[in-house]
């Protein structure tokens, strides 16, 4: 008898659907071994390398041997204070650094743990659909409630708060909203922000709100959700080094917000993990304290190659989602077709692999996102490939 296959299909981990990249992967895989050339544009993850000055500070820090014990696990003062002090400039938010910050080893580590504090079985949080997936996570794992609200671009894929109605808000603990938002690019408006903190408090819920992608923006800056008067009491707010500096691979980032929150996270956390190595903590200070002179530069490549690939797609009869940040394009392709089929498409016809639009959530359906994460060469030759694509 296979008993751990039986004790497999009993726990939680049956409630994670399929992955829907699963397909792409293995028809990549096959075309790779044929020899085709397959440019990839399906994965978040920046080509564009850590900055080296801020290398050249971690091979410093990697040798220190006071660097080697372990970490505390909610962050090192020195890191808090260097966290604190650029909410201060960025945002003119200010932290108390005991209380409201608390260092995690990579914003993803966070979103996935943060519902084991809060959730008891039956727990409703609500995710929009698209979405990253990773906010499942955490609710699936606590036996909490999944409630999915659609993000759809006529509202500017916001969610329409008054649409969701008293009922299901006054059942809910968590509400995960990101912005600049993966997969469509979009921002958050302070005034929905403010409406959405309003409505926090009225029904008593926490907003969890992902902000990893707040330094990758074309003009106006994006906002803080704890700018709005009342946030505090309401909401928490995930930041992280790996879009801002192209720093995926170090894992470190950082929650802020209410103090009650960010004590029970911190002692879950004391539990689980012993915190990120020091030397990497070392690091992130430094990056922290010249934020604005790296991330000037990587803005403006991502830029560059949102400007160029969102024409040449325009061209070709996409349409396309004018998004304000991160390094995404949520596209429409010039047909009505199913996502799965476009990027089969795309992949066969092109040799250039994308995300489709339902691997975030059914609301996804009939869009494409490309990330912009391959060099302007790649990118020519990607475009000039999918113009030749018959539809």
């Amino acid at each position: 008898m296979d008993f751990v296959k039986k004790m497999i299909s009993k726990s939680r981990m049956k409630r994670f659907a399929p992955y829907v990249f699963i397909e792409l992967d293995k028809k990549k895989k096959e075309f790779q071994k044929r020899g085709k050339k397959i440019i990839s544009l399906a994965i978040g993850d920046p080509d564009i390398p850590t900055p080296s000055e801020i290398a050249k500070i971690a091979s410093r820090e990697v040798r220190k041997s006071v660097n080697h014990s372990y970490p505390s696990g909610r962050g090192t003062v020195k890191l808090r204070r260097a966290i604190a002090r650029w909410h201060h400039r960025r945002f003119g938010v200010n932290l108390d650094e005991e209380k409201e910050i608390l260092v995690l080893i990579g914003s993803k580590e966070g979103i996935a743990h943060l519902p084991f504090t809060l959730l008891n079985r039956g727990d409703t949080a609500i995710i929009p659909d698209p979405s990253y997936p990773a906010y499942k996570t955490g609710v699936i794992l606590s036996d909490g409630k999944i409630h999915k609200i659609p993000l759809l671009e006529k509202n500017g894929f916001l969610p329409d708060i008054k649409s969701i109605g008293g009922k299901v808000l006054g059942k809910t603990s968590i509400f995960f909203i990101n912005y600049p938002n993966n997969p469509t690019g979009a921002f958050a408006s302070r005034k929905f922000l403010r409406e959405i903190v309003e409505a926090a408090k009225k029904h008593h819920f926490l907003i969890a709100q992902d902000a990893a992608y707040s330094e990758l923006y074309f003009s106006k800056p994006a906002p803080s959700i704890l700018e709005i008067n009342g946030a505090r009491d309401v909401a928490v707010e995930f930041h992280s080094l790996s879009k801002t500096f192209c720093m995926t691979g170090w894992r470190l980032a950082w929650l802020i917000g209410n103090r009650r929150v960010i004590q029970s996270l911190a002692a879950l956390k004391e539990n689980i993990d012993s915190g990120q190595f020091n030397a990497i903590q070392e690091t992130a200070v430094y990056a922290l304290n010249h934020c604005e002179r790296f991330a000037r530069s990587i803005r403006k490549i991502y830029k560059g190659r949102r400007d160029f690939f969102s024409e040449q797609l325009q061209k070709y009869g996409w349409k396309i989602f004018a998004s304000q940040g991160t390094f995404f394009l949520w596209a429409r392709p010039p047909i009505k077709i199913n996502s799965l089929k476009c990027a089969l498409k795309l992949l066969k016809e092109a040799g250039v692999l994308a995300a489709p639009g339902r691997g975030f959530g059914k609301n996804g359906e009939g869009y494409i996102r490309f990330s912009l994460t391959a060099p302007m060469p790649l990118l020519r030759q990607a475009a000039k490939s999918i113009s030749r694509i018959k539809w």
